[in-house]
This record gives structure tokens, C-alpha cells and sequence, in this order.
């Protein structure tokens, strides 16, 4: 990897044709897998955070001190950009301010921000509710201003509700109001219907984000489909932690019933595959050096 930061590699490959995706990871092990797999970027979950921090849902239960954690983890584990879920920002322009601050210093290489009401839900759920724009606009003047004296090449994504609160054409002019103050991506949540995806693209001044979650409000598409829309980043938020889920509970309930994890061995990982994913080899490789090091000063000291 170059000495570049990761959110300056992020926003250059932003700048390349096509779209760029990224799965929703909730911690450090999720992240390395999307890597070793070959993406090019990782979305720090909300959702997935509260379901294994907490095991509850994504109803805004999780502060800030708890995400800006797990950003954090999430980022030192992996080498290539993370972008993190900051909710609402956690309180008013200043707070937004510090969030921005602290998710640079965690490692983000940028992050969204959404115009929910606090207790915020997913965007997926019902009983949603909005602030008014001119509330949301002084959190995004305030990220854009953290943004730009710490690290002007972070990006910032405003993320807007108002599709299921007030329609899609609040959602358009949210949307263009955000570009216009210099957001640098948009993220219209819960769209519809392809009508809804292909109006977002074709009506918002800005590039847009979009998100797939399986069972949600938005019709899946394929990448490529959906990059032919229009759509420059594209993220399965919860196909990580959804085929985790399902893959616990088969081999848990499998290893109930029968009392022996004899029949399990296609659907696990071995032994040494999970420690390659973990490092395991470089870190005793790391071992060895300086072992090795304080071996030789030991002897030198004898002498």
C-alpha cells in the first residue's frame, strides 16, 4: 500500500469510471474477509454494529463513543478505505463537528450523515421521522468545515429519509440543496422502485450512493444493472451479516440436534484458513524478530 491516506485513495478511485462497491462490514474480522475477497472498500454497518454489540436492533440505542470504536477497529484491521455510519452526527452542528474530527482520527476515510430525528432507525423500518432542512443544512456546513481543515480529501455523504417521510421530491431537493453546499456524494434511503432509482440519478446534481439490503424497501439489482442507472457507489449493506447469521445458526443447530460437528466441515472455514485471515503467520513471523533481536542484545551484554 502507498503512503497516500485512505481517503485520498478512496476519492481517487472515486474518480474512475464505473462504479465502486462495498459490502457493510460490523467489525475487524468481517472487514479483512471483505478484503481478502477483493473489495475495494468497506462500509461500516450501524445495523450490524448494534446487532453484535448489542444484539438488538437498529432503533439508535448505539452512541457515539460506541461507533466511533468500531470504526476504528474496523479501519486498523484492513488496508484499503472505510467509510463509516454516523447517524445523525450525535447532537447539533458542533457535535457534527467533533464526529467528523473523531472518525478522521479513527481512520474513516469518510462517512454519512442522515437527517433522521434522534432516536434514529434503519432506513428501512417504519415510523421515521426528518428535521427540517434548514437544521440539516447547518450539520452539513459543519462536517464540510471539520472535513476541510483535517482532511479536505474526506469524503462526506449526506444521506436523506425523506422519501418515506415526505416524499420523493422532498428527497430530490434535500439532495440538491446538500450538493449545492458541497457534500461529496449523495445517498437517497429506501428507494422504491426503479422509477424512484432511475429519478434520484437523473435529477440530483451529484454523485449517488446507493444501498442494497436483502428484504428491504429498495428492488435488489445487480451492480451491473444498477451502474447503468447511474449509481457510482453501491453497497450490500447486510450480505455479510445476514450469511454469517444464517451460517450460525445451520452449524449451531446442526451441532444441537446431533451432538457432533461431524458433517459440518464443507460449511467451516479449517483451522488454518482462519488463522491466514487473522495473520496469524505475519504476527509470529513479527514474533521471531524480536525474539530474536532481544536474544542477540542478551548475549552481546554477557560478553
Amino acid at each position: 500500500m502507498s503512503g497516500e491516506r485512505k481517503s485520498t485513495l478512496l476519492r481517487e478511485r472515486l474518480k474512475k469510471p464505473g462504479a465502486l462497491v462495498g459490502v457493510g462490514v460490523y467489525d475487524a474480522l468481517s472487514a479483512r474477509i471483505a478484503e481478502l475477497c477483493g473489495f475495494e472498500v468497506v462500509h461500516h454497518s450501524g445495523f450490524g454494529t448494534a446487532a453484535t454489540l448489542l444484539g438488538a436492533p437498529d432503533i439508535g440505542l448505539l452512541d457515539f463513543t460506541e461507533m466511533c470504536h468500531r470504526v476504528k477497529s474496523i479501519a486498523r484491521a484492513v488496508s484499503i478505505p472505510v467509510l463509516g455510519d454516523a447517524d445523525t452526527g450525535y447532537g447539533n452542528p458542533l457535535n457534527v463537528y467533533r464526529t467528523v474530527q473523531e472518525y478522521i482520527w479513527a481512520g474513516s476515510a469518510g462517512l454519512f450523515i442522515e437527517d433522521q430525528r434522534w432516536p434514529k432507525r434503519c432506513g428501512h423500518m417504519e415510523g421515521k421521522e426528518v428535521i427540517g432542512w434548514d437544521e440539516m443544512k447547518g450539520k452539513l456546513e459543519a462536517a464540510i468545515d471539520a472535513k476541510r481543515e483535517l482532511d479536505p480529501d474526506f469524503v462526506i455523504i449526506y444521506r436523506t429519509d425523506a422519501v418515506a417521510v415526505t416524499g420523493i421530491e422532498e428527497a430530490i431537493a434535500r439532495g440538491n440543496a446538500a450538493a449545492a453546499l458541497g457534500v461529496d456524494m449523495v445517498f437517497v434511503e429506501a428507494l422504491e422502485s426503479k422509477e424512484q432509482m432511475e429519478r434520484v440519478v437523473s435529477e440530483i446534481d451529484a454523485p449517488l450512493m446507493l444501498n442494497l439490503i436483502e428484504g428491504g424497501k429498495t428492488p435488489l439489482f445487480s451492480v451491473e444493472e444498477a451502474e447503468s442507472m447511474g449509481f457510482k457507489y453501491i453497497v450490500f449493506a447486510l450480505t455479510p451479516l445476514f450469511s454469517a447469521t444464517k451460517g450460525m445458526i445451520e452449524a449451531l443447530s446442526h451441532l444441537k440436534k446431533t451432538g457432533s460437528s461431524k458433517g459440518l466441515e464443507e460449511k467451516l472455514v479449517s483451522f488454518d484458513e482462519f488463522t491466514d485471515i487473522v495473520n496469524l503467520k505475519g504476527l509470529l513471523a513479527m514474533e521471531r524478530k524480536y525474539a530474536s533481536t532481544a536474544t542477540d542484545t542478551a548475549q552481546n551484554s554477557a560478553k
